[in-house]
């Protein structure tokens, strides 16, 4: 497969900040902590780094991201957003929303959002969001945002294989990488700049919609190792999410892994 054609891309990029400086390699321990240490220098917001393979990407709470060259889509895009350390969850959620829709443009089949980070086609997981940030004073100075897409893989590993799946297999579709690039760093820079005016709330409707877990029963591991179980009503302003539990009350859950769906 071949790589990315980065002046394709350069060309048909029409975004003010996002991807207009752009870092890209064949390979990368991971592009989050290339962007991380950019982002100690003179790296702006808007800042890409984008690589063929990662042997080192990262998920949520220490996991690795299969990350195989040729096939996939694996960047880092650097944010100084200024906003509360409290908005992260809420600012990965909406950035979330405004992947599944980029990539739902270009495939022309529905993708829904997993809380905190999945995107989902078909019920299997396609890609994840990742964001770190560094914080002072209770303000978020930098986040650095990692978006890992399994676009045209003609396979997953077998130990993946459950629940992790690809576009090209769960469409029948084969994508152009540059083409969904620039959407994704398009709607990003859009829906980034709607978020710090407007917040998460002015995404609500738009993830009700592909809210891969409304209305499930769900099981939760929070960040204080507490199981939390109940109906998925959705989350509130700050992209925590919201359980009722089995005696009706509204349970908040403001990070966390969902260990397990139930029917």
């Amino acid at each position: 497969m071949k790589n990315l054609d980065i002046k394709y891309i350069q060309k048909n990029l029409r975004t003010l900040e996002f991807g207009r400086k752009l870092f890209y390699f064949d390979r990368l321990d991971s592009t989050s902590s290339h962007l991380a240490e950019l982002s100690k220098g003179l790296a702006g917001q808007g800042t890409v780094v984008i690589a063929e393979q990662q042997t080192a990407g990262r998920g949520r709470q220490g996991n690795s991201w299969y990350s195989p060259p040729g096939p996939g889509l694996y960047f880092s895009l650097l944010l100084k957003p200024k906003l509360p350390s409290i908005k992260l969850s809420g600012l990965t959620l909406a950035l979330g929303c405004s992947a599944a829709e980029a990539i739902e443009k270009v495939v022309k089949n529905p993708i829904a959002v997993k809380w905190p980070n999945d995107l989902y086609c078909n019920s299997r997981k396609v890609g994840g969001i990742l964001t770190e940030m560094q914080s002072h004073g209770g303000l978020i100075d930098n986040a650095v945002v990692g978006i890992g897409l399994n676009v045209n893989n003609q396979s997953v590993p077998p130990e993946l294989s459950d629940i992790a799946s690809s576009l090209l297999l769960e469409t029948g579709k084969t994508c152009s990488r540059e083409d969904l690039l620039i959407g994704l760093l398009t709607r990003l820079e859009d829906d980034y700049r709607a978020f710090a005016k407007q917040g998460l709330p002015a995404f609500a409707d738009r993830l009700s919609g592909r809210f891969f877990l409304k209305g499930k029963r769900a099981s939760v591991q929070d960040g204080l190792n507490l199981q939390l179980k109940g109906v998925v009503i959705g989350f509130d302003s700050d992209g925590g999410l919201l359980l009722a539990d089995d005696r009706g009350r509204t349970v908040k859950c403001s990070s966390g892994t969902v260990m397990e769906m139930e029917p």
